[in-house]
């Protein structure tokens, strides 16, 4: 079985800070701020004749300079032209002024034409001020995103490492259990020793990957794999029961996910009981979530039963899962019937035709 892992990198290809003008989100928030800056500037330069006519001067050369802007920096973005921050950096600079010397002979000549604010000033002192406002204004916002930008790098960072610190502490309870298992079977069994080897090599090859991502398919197999390491050690008093649907359905996790979970279905439910028991996982698609259940039996007499690392397993998984998705996966963990049941809500990776 082959185990292979996609590393998250943290640090982005492309080091343009500005965030995407495109969506709806940013270009409401950019119409807004650019029409409270505009309202500001009206007030404090004022200085006599109709007010509302030269707030809305004002408001119109502003909202045309800015969305302008805004969509410039959108398309150049769109064909990759802000791979680093020193061309981000320049080219909205660059485009900043171009536009707001055009929209200020624009304006120069519509206020000429129309007589509505006769111009008292040369020329060269109006395009000098506004272009001069303008580089104020562009630099200010660009160092906000800048920052912004850092800012959330560095949160990704802490993220991952917490990620990793946690990761690391999964050590299979199964570990010295297996190596006895397989060291029985050397001799009868080689053959199966050997798988029993493979199987236990994916494990930790899987639990080192510390900062890595896999697809549910990938820890479907790793689980299955350690399944397959405990059905040697405690023969027919373990079962398990497989509802997987075909295709698996295209899920990203946190390596080593699934497998603690499992673990601790076997550990604290089948193996202190006498007869043994059934383990059963499940996943089903729900929307645009795929929901994973792994049922246990549990003793009705907890003082014989397994105590330790069981909450431990469960907390780090569950902190596990908020750093990796945030508030769209889940874990609930519940008992009714003397069956302890864990269900996990992950988002799907939708393609651009479910989207």
């Amino acid at each position: 079985m082959s185990y292979n892992v996609k590393k998250k990198s943290v640090e982005p290809k492309n080091r343009g800070y500005l965030p995407d003008f495109c969506t709806g989100e940013v270009f409401l928030r950019v119409l807004l701020v650019i029409q409270l800056i505009a309202i500001v500037f009206a007030l404090v330069s004022y200085k006599g004749g109709g007010i509302y006519i030269h707030i809305a001067l004002i408001s119109v050369f502003m909202l045309w300079v800015g969305l302008c802007v805004a969509g410039i920096l959108c398309g150049l973005k769109r064909l990759g032209c802000m791979q680093t921050a020193l061309a981000t950096t320049i080219q909205s600079i660059a485009v900043t002024l171009v536009v707001t010397l055009l929209v200020t002979l624009l304006g120069i000549g519509l206020e000429a034409s129309m007589k509505i604010n006769p111009v008292v000033q040369g020329w060269g002192y109006l395009l000098a001020r506004n272009l001069l406002i303008s580089v104020i204004l562009i630099g200010l916002a660009l160092r906000y995103f800048y920052l912004q930008y850092e800012s959330k790098l560095i949160l990704e960072v802490q993220a991952q490492a917490r990620l990793q610190a946690l990761q690391a502490r999964i050590r299979p309870h199964f570990l010295f259990n297996s190596m006895n298992t397989i060291a029985s079977l050397t001799h009868d069994q080689p053959d199966l020793a050997e798988q029993s080897i493979e199987n236990l090599s994916d494990l930790f090859r899987a639990s080192l990957a510390a900062e890595s991502s896999v697809s549910l398919k990938q820890e479907l197999e790793l689980t299955r794999s350690y399944v397959d390491l405990e059905s040697l050690r405690l023969g027919d008093r373990f079962s398990v029961d497989w509802t997987i649907p075909t295709p698996v359905p295209d899920v990203s996790l946190p390596a080593l996910t699934l497998q603690p979970l499992v673990e601790n279905a076997i550990y604290h439910g089948v193996e202190p009981m006498y007869e043994g028991g059934l383990v059963q996982i499940a996943a089903r698609r729900v929307d645009n979530n795929i929901e994973i259940t792994i049922v246990n039996p549990v003793l009705e007499d907890r003082s014989v039963q397994h105590r330790e690392g069981n909450q431990m397993a469960i907390d780090n998984i569950r902190e596990r899962l908020h750093i990796a998705f945030g508030g769209s996966a889940t874990m609930q963990i519940s008992e009714v019937d003397e069956l302890f049941t864990v269900t996990l809500v992950l988002p799907v990776n939708l393609g651009e035709d479910e989207k």
